[in-house]
């Protein structure tokens, strides 16, 4: 059996390092001789831009040129891929995270119904089975259930066979192998414990919802990071972030508007991150990529967190999760990803708005002069900004107007196939092109 390994371990985190070594034993003892290691701590790679060039210019192929494509190529290859990381607020690290968002490669871009939602057709007749090995200093149920709940996602939309994920901790190291073993052998199939759309719409409410402040006091001060790493004009996250500036302005705020890519130069990030955690409110805006938060907004929430430790004035922390698919059930790991985020730099959790979709939006026009699929996400805002401005927690009803859908998902999905289509063709290339199998 060939195995894949994506490992963010580094001498930073020593119990990394046992966790991988753990791991390698297991796989021999297994009888599994073809185990490739990718070390990403010290791999450089690029991040994705979220331009879909794998879909539609290149079709399976990422254009970056580094070692993202040994790793596409390997995990093509594997039978089973392991991710060995640091558990991030319930998700990966940026480091690990950089290489798993370029793995949309290995999919097509056409829809499908699966499991209650709707997720991307198979670009090849088989994909490795997913494995998430994750470790945190001290036991946290609520997060290792988010970094399960992760694993199942990915393994849903990357039409994985099997998957299994376990989160190790300092508190029980004797315990390690057999978890070890257990994630491993695990058959358990993914999106198997979705039981319908309804516990899944009940799952992401309560991911959203804020903690029950009251009245509180209105923010002097709003943070707002745009997460998407496309060119400036181009994100529906920067149109919705200016948006939501527009309304925060009129309402008396001052606001500053921070990008992913200010966190990419170390010198830079940290400062931007001191700015943001100065802020009385901050408020992430950020595209969904493989059912996470991106890599490089996954490195401002760290250096956020950093930042806020040297912070005791109270603040809040409010997300608007955008998703490229119909449902905005899909945003609910994201949501509660930054959620522990916001308990982990000691913020007071403002909730979060899902927005499914996001494909009927425009990014190039201004949101307030759009109609149509539009429309909610006006008033969702309108009614989002007034809660926040009035020192609360979003209400149901900004959460509720938010996700609702623009238009019937059939619709959208067909809508959508014919997107791709058009861009193909705008780009030269045969139709079929869409479909090809290129690391075959």
């Amino acid at each position: 059996m060939a195995t894949v390994v994506l490992s963010g371990a580094s001498a930073a985190i020593p119990a990394l390092q046992i966790s991988l070594d753990l791991l390698r034993h297991e796989l021999r003892r297994r009888g599994d001789a073809d185990v490739r290691v990718f070390d990403l701590a010290s791999t450089p790679l690029g991040y994705c831009q979220g331009e879909f060039d794998c879909w539609v210019k290149t079709p399976g192929l990422c254009r970056a040129h580094d070692a993202e494509q040994d790793i596409v190529q390997a995990v093509h290859d594997a039978d089973r891929h392991v991710t060995v990381d640091a558990v991030t607020f319930g998700g990966y690290s940026y480091t690990v995270k950089r290489a798993i968002d370029r793995l949309i490669c290995l999919i097509s871009p056409f829809f499908e119904k699966r499991m209650s939602l709707t997720h991307h057709e198979p670009r090849y007749e088989r994909a490795a089975s997913w494995h998430a090995l994750g470790w945190q200093p001290a036991p946290d149920p609520s997060i290792a259930d988010t970094w399960a709940a992760l694993a199942d996602a990915n393994a849903l939309n990357l039409l994985a066979p099997h998957v299994g994920a376990t989160v190790l901790d300092d508190t029980s190291r004797d315990a390690w192998p057999r978890a070890i073993g257990d994630m491993l052998g695990s058959d358990a199939v993914p999106g198997g414990t979705i039981v319908d759309r309804a516990a899944l719409r009940e799952a992401m409410r309560a991911a959203a919802i804020g903690a029950d402040v009251g009245n509180g006091h209105p923010p002097r001060s709003v943070a707002l990071l745009v997460g998407s790493a496309k060119a400036r004009g181009t994100s529906l996250s920067e149109n919705l972030a200016a948006a939501m500036r527009e309304r925060f302005e009129r309402a008396g705020a001052t606001v500053q508007t921070s990008f992913a890519v200010d966190f990419l130069r170390d010198d830079r990030a940290r400062q931007t991150a001191q700015a943001v955690a100065a802020a009385d409110l901050f408020v992430l805006v950020t595209p969904l990529y493989i059912d996470a938060i991106p890599a490089l907004p996954t490195r401002a929430l760290t250096l956020i967190a950093e930042a806020r430790r040297t912070h005791t004035t109270p603040a809040r922390c409010a997300a608007l999760i955008n998703c490229g698919f119909p449902e905005p059930e899909h945003t609910r790991t994201a949501l509660a990803i930054v959620r522990h985020f916001s308990t982990a730099a000691r913020y007071t959790w403002a909730g979060g708005l899902p927005l499914g979709g996001g494909g009927a939006v425009r990014p190039d026009v201004p949101l307030d002069q759009q109609h149509g699929p539009a429309e909610h996400v006006h008033a969702a805002l309108d009614l989002a900004v007034g809660n926040l401005m009035a020192g609360q927690s979003l209400s149901r009803e900004a959460i509720e107007q938010m996700a609702r859908s623009p238009m019937p998902d059939v619709l959208y999905r067909l809508a959508g196939d014919l997107g791709w289509r058009y861009q193909v063709y705008k780009n030269r290339l045969a139709q079929a092109d869409l479909r090809a199998r290129p690391l075959d």
